[in-house]
């Protein structure tokens, strides 16, 4: 190996260290602001600077080399003199290790380190104290917020992003194949059938004909025979390939869905990457306002695709900074409204079905309503009458409760940001709030952007995908039974009215919308509270999908589709992208697509019904048969799903399918039984196991009733619901 291609291998190599160390070196930093005394974190910090200096020398990065031995000499000078660390001395190796952090971007973008780059690092970082100190790892081991990184797992091994994605990408093509060849073999099983029938119809006619040709020819018997053999072959030869078609197809559906899910499993990351530099940031933060502020993580080991906890990230700095700026009040401040000094910010992740739902709270004052009507008036804008509405404008940029720009905050943009994030990884932003208690905002977002779950339908000559999560129901109506409300379609379910829209006028061209009469295929939509009806021409299959980028080549990009996903007869589907969907039909600004609307108050009181199921169309069949009878009617994803809505909201009775992922439906009835809160609540199964051995063990874990779905009736549920329910 030459010495040139040995240098950029060693600072490959060097790159990836320098980002575990500043990480390390972070923590151990956060900690001695604490505990000036701590003197394991002293060592802690001092061995990641000697470690640096050397690796920095290995790899010819002299810069880097000359700043760790600075720091390195000051940590020295404290260690041997048994004393803490100053104030001043902790400020010098903040802004050092920004300088590191400096020091890794130019090395990242493949340029040489200069002093000048370290030094712009720790300018930059003294201007704007809340700019991330390290991007989000790519094969690094996560560091949690509150102690020391643990020594690397014997045995791992790193594997470079670029290689996983390509792995990735190369599963993607392989599940498609698979879909493509347990699709051939169905046609094979056609073509072995049309032998039978034709061997069949043969025999029939053979009998009729052996007679007559026999007498009209010597040779027609022995022709007759040879027909027999020929059509005898091709059902055997036909059989037997459809027998191995069928194995290899089931083979490799099976192989290539575990080739898929482990790729996908090395792309995951736990929550604990997209927080590591937050408790740097709000340090940073609180010490350039002059607030104490702590930061509370929860949720670390939540699992997530790299590429949506990458956005994520970037979307947190913004809440974190802003929720220090803007929420946490100074000491003061706080004390003269009889909160303590220490103000606490919350983040949080946790998991609903198949989405990573993020909270970032702050137990400040809660927004500043009346000053942002001030400043939407001021701009003669209308002023919504309604606080959540003003609420929602946050979203829309340009808007702050800041009278004054700061070099942190005060100009607009980092909510607007935040929309823009939850935006492009298909998901929601919601903003939540009490007077003079503390604000939470929350993002949703899918647990991969690669593969989603989507309903399949037809509009004109396209197929689309539009993703599960955000489809509430699938149903056909009679268009005569559709009233109007404010000059447009809607129809009403559970007695709440939702507008009907045609998803080929959404669209626009080359897709035509034409009239339509009689039966209407409905998908019901819903983005946070706000449902919308999309009228499709015909509805075909749920499955899961691999989504692909659409590139617009020079043209503007489709605003409704955030994707395409090759189907496994190998034509394509446009995958929607829902929120702008329902945004254009409720005619809300594009802008506000990804923000999720107000709550609605509750109505009158109604029998709840918790509907567990891992199929949208049973869902919807089950849901439809339930709210039509008058139950405010709820759906979960999975038994896991359907406990934790238990616990949150609570039912009356639940209805559940058997066979789901992460928790069945008889492990969720153990749970409920083994509750003291719930143990007393009505469990129906309904699913297609229906032997006595299946039906003897869903009673035995104590289900109230069982029912079959190749005999479910509508009656047969809504009578048990009733009995159950008195």
């Amino acid at each position: 190996m030459s010495n040139e291609a040995l240098t950029l291998r060693l600072r490959a190599m060097f790159v990836e260290e320098l980002d575990e160390q500043v990480r390390e070196a972070n923590v151990s930093l956060l900690a001695l602001e604490r505990a000036p005394n701590d003197g394991e974190q002293l060592r802690s910090l001092f061995r990641v600077m000697h470690t640096l200096k050397g690796a920095a020398r290995a790899a010819d990065v002299v810069p880097v080399e000359q700043l760790c031995h600075r720091l390195e000499a000051l940590l020295a000078a404290a260690r041997d003199a048994g004393r803490p660390l100053s104030r001043d001395e902790l400020d010098t190796l903040f802004t050092g290790v920004d300088g590191l952090t400096a020091a890794e971007a130019a090395l990242r973008a493949g340029n040489a380190v200069t002093d000048e780059d370290i030094e712009r690092g720790r300018s930059t970082a003294a201007e704007d104290p809340a700019l991330p100190v390290a991007s989000l790892p790519v094969t690094a081991a996560p560091v949690p917020a509150a102690a020391a990184p643990a020594a690397p797992r014997e045995g791992a091994i790193r594997i470079g992003q670029d290689r996983v994605d390509s792995l990735f990408a190369i599963s993607n093509r392989l599940l498609i194949l698979a879909g493509r060849v347990d699709t051939q073999s169905a046609e094979v099983e056609e073509l072995h059938d049309a032998s039978a029938r034709a061997s069949a119809t043969w025999r029939r006619m053979r009998r009729l004909l052996g007679p007559a040709l026999a007498e009209l020819s010597k040779d027609g018997a022995r022709d007759l025979t040879a027909i027999d053999d020929a059509l005898e072959l091709l059902r055997k030869s036909s059989s037997r390939t459809l027998g191995e078609s069928l194995q290899c197809a089931r083979e490799l559906v099976r192989l290539s869905g575990e080739v898929s899910r482990g790729v996908r499993e090395l792309r995951l990351r736990p929550f604990a990457d997209a927080v590591a530099d937050l408790p740097r940031v709000v340090r940073d933060v609180a010490t350039a306002t002059g607030k104490e502020v702590t930061l509370e993580i929860s949720g670390e080991n939540v699992q997530a695709d790299r590429a949506v906890l990458t956005q994520l990230h970037d979307a947190l700095i913004h809440l974190v900074r802003n929720a220090v700026d803007h929420g946490i009040g100074t000491p003061e401040r706080r004390r003269s409204v009889g909160k303590p000094e220490h103000g606490t910010i919350r983040v949080s992740a946790s998991l609903i079905g198949d989405r990573i739902v993020v909270a970032v709270a702050d137990d400040g004052s809660g927004l500043d309503i009346p000053t942002m009507r001030r400043q939407i008036a001021a701009r003669g804008d209308p002023v919504p009458a309604d606080d959540r509405a003003v609420a929602r404008l946050l979203f829309a940029g340009g808007m702050s409760t800041r009278t004054m720009a700061t070099a942190i905050s005060g100009r607009g943009v980092g909510l607007d940001a935040v929309r823009a994030v939850a935006e492009r990884i298909r998901g929601s932003v919601d903003v939540d709030w009490t007077a003079h208690v503390g604000t939470t905002f929350t993002l949703e977002a899918p647990l991969t952007l690669a593969t989603v779950r989507a309903v399949v339908a037809r509009v004109g000559a396209i197929r689309v995908a539009i993703p599960s999560a955000f489809v509430e129901r699938l149903f056909r109506v009679d268009s005569d039974t559709l009233r109007s409300m404010e000059g447009h379609m809607a129809i009403e379910t559970g007695g709440t009215p939702a507008p009907v829209a045609s998803l080929a006028a959404i669209l626009g061209p080359p897709v035509v919308d034409r009239p339509a009469e009689g039966l209407w295929s409905l998908v019901m939509l819903r983005v946070g509270e706000r449902r919308v009806a999309l009228r499709v021409d015909e509805l075909l299959e749920e499955i899961e999908v691999v989504v692909r980028p659409v590139r617009a080549h020079g043209r503007t990009p489709v605003p409704h589709v955030s994707g395409a996903a090759m189907l496994a007869n190998g034509t394509v589907a446009l995958v929607l992208n829902v929120t702008a969907m329902v945004a254009t039909a409720l005619g809300l600004p594009a802008e506000m697509a990804a923000v999720a609307a107000p709550r609605t108050a509750a109505g009158t009181h109604r029998r709840r019904v918790l509907v567990v199921d891992d199929s949208i169309t049973t869902r919807t069949l089950e849901s439809s048969v339930l709210e039509a009878a008058g139950y405010d009617v709820s759906t979960a994803v999975d038994g896991a799903d359907g406990w934790r809505q238990l616990q949150e909201r609570g039912a009356d009775l639940v209805v559940s399918d058997v066979e789901m992922p992460r928790m069945d439906g008889l492990q969720l009835c153990e749970a409920i039984r083994a509750s003291s809160r719930f143990r007393e609540l009505p469990v129906i199964l309904v699913t297609a196991l229906e032997t006595p051995e299946h039906r003897a063990r869903g009673l035995e874990v104590g289900a109230d009733a069982y029912l079959g779905k190749s005999s479910f009736e509508q009656d047969s549920l809504l009578t048990t619901v009733r009995d159950l329910l008195g």
